[in-house]
């Protein structure tokens, strides 16, 4: 019998809601068996996980890897190199880039640099404008949804959406909500300008507005927003994201760390961050993704009301989502299907067999992480591999190290080191 072109052994797989001893046969790319070392066949190269955990790779359905125009805070290279050293093997990038992906050759052109560049999968969102015609094209061309920036795009635009299933992905801030601070304003100001109000209020309107696409709200930070997508999940498909910094921190830490830790929208108060991780428990919340927004060192030091917006996070959040499980407030199975299966599912990722990424079984991509569950670390900015070096999570304790990511069956990150090769990385078009 030919021999299969890769093997892990020893490792404890997920399989349903239990751990099992088994190993994981790879050939082609793609997953051949689950199974025990007794019934895995031979292989070219066979790894000893030594009782790791082997789990799917995590997909991030919302990063901002900047490429194009914004090069000096990231690109789809560095940021994919940070993906893959923290497990994440498939991400969806943001639309707001420059210029923004908003018709068929911005698509195409970010498409190009990604297959270029990236050493992981990836789907690509389209802007939402008011040009219908823009909208159709992105879908055709696989967007894995359209972006809704409601500062950007009048929300009457979303009616211009068509055909079963297409996702209309929310940045759910009202603007008659918002306002601007001034230039002596603080953390304070800050907060009162974004207030939850306008969070709650954009979902209720994008909900009450048309029922002809599927909702998906990113980033939702407060127990309004939670009530209020829970009674439309009674009804319809809505689906809803967290991001590990709105689990983990809260408004007191935004005074403490200041403008580095000022993100649209804001850090809530501590009720509320407790709220998001119960809701994420419960699965009212279908999905973790990062938001992963990164800026450079000169743009976050600046005072509150000049800072950029938003943090770096894809590579530290496996371990921080995983510590949380450690301390008994989320289980590793909830967070597999948070962080792995759902985000796949739900934006359609899925391989030229119809096999959804983010799961381990015979056909799926061979998108893996070995996962050492007993590794104690601190997390440190320097340590990081994207173009940010910083992080409001510096000097945070952990446990859970990935040590090995796999892609497609190839490694591209192995015990601290990328061995990938640049353009390995594969669009994925979505499908229904």
């Amino acid at each position: 019998m030919r021999k299969v072109e890769f093997c892990l052994e020893n490792g404890k797989v997920p399989v349903g809601n239990n751990l099992v001893e088994a190993g994981i046969a790879v050939d082609g790319g793609k997953i051949v068996s689950v199974s025990k070392k007794s019934s895995l066949p031979k292989a070219e190269e066979t790894v000893d996980v030594k009782g790791s955990l082997i789990l799917p790779g995590v997909v991030d359905p919302h990063v901002h890897f900047r490429d194009p125009g914004f090069t000096e805070k990231e690109d789809f290279y560095s940021g994919s190199k940070a993906a893959v050293a923290g497990g994440v093997t498939t991400v969806c990038d943001m639309p707001n880039t420059s210029p923004e992906t908003k018709d068929r050759e911005k698509f195409n052109e970010k498409k190009k640099l990604g297959e270029d560049k990236s050493l992981l999968d990836f789907g690509l969102h389209g802007m939402l404008t008011s040009n219908s015609g823009n909208s159709e094209e992105l879908l055709e061309r696989g967007a894995v949804s359209l972006k809704l920036y409601p500062e950007k795009c009048e929300e009457s635009n979303v009616s211009k959406i068509r055909g079963e299933g297409n996702i209309l992905t929310v940045h759910p801030e009202d603007p008659a909500f918002l306002s601007k601070i001034g230039q002596d304003g603080d953390v304070d100001d800050f907060l009162e300008a974004r207030p939850k109000k306008a969070e709650s209020s954009e979902i209720y309107k994008i909900l009450s507005m048309v029922s002809n696409f599927q909702p998906h709200f990113c980033h939702v930070t407060n127990e309004k927003s939670i009530e209020i997508i829970g009674d439309a999940k009674r009804d319809r498909t809505v689906t809803c994201e967290v991001t590990p910094h709105h689990l983990l921190l809260d408004d007191n830490d935004f005074r403490k760390q200041g403008s580095h830790l000022k993100i649209y929208p804001p850090l809530r108060p501590e009720r509320d961050r407790k709220k998001m991780i119960q809701a994420l428990r419960a699965g009212l919340i279908d999905m973790v993704a990062t938001d992963h927004a990164p800026h450079t060192k000169e743009e976050k030091e600046k005072d509150i009301p000049n800072a950029s917006a938003g943090i770096a996070g894809i590579e530290t959040s496996l371990p921080l989502l995983f510590t949380l499980a450690t301390e008994g407030k989320l289980s590793l199975f909830r967070l597999i299907e948070a962080m792995c299966e759902y985000p796949a599912r739900i934006f359609g990722l899925r391989n030229e067999n119809g096999i959804q990424k983010g799961v381990l079984k015979p056909g799926a991509d061979a998108d893996i992480t070995v996962l050492n569950q007993n590794k104690e670390w601190e997390i440190k900015g320097e340590k990081l591999h994207g173009k940010t070096k910083f992080t409001p999570f510096e000097g945070e304790k952990v446990k859970g190290k990935p040590e090995l990511t796999l892609v497609r069956g190839k490694k591209v990150y192995e015990k601290g080191k990328i061995v990938g090769e640049k353009g390995h990385g594969k669009f994925i078009p979505r499908r229904k």
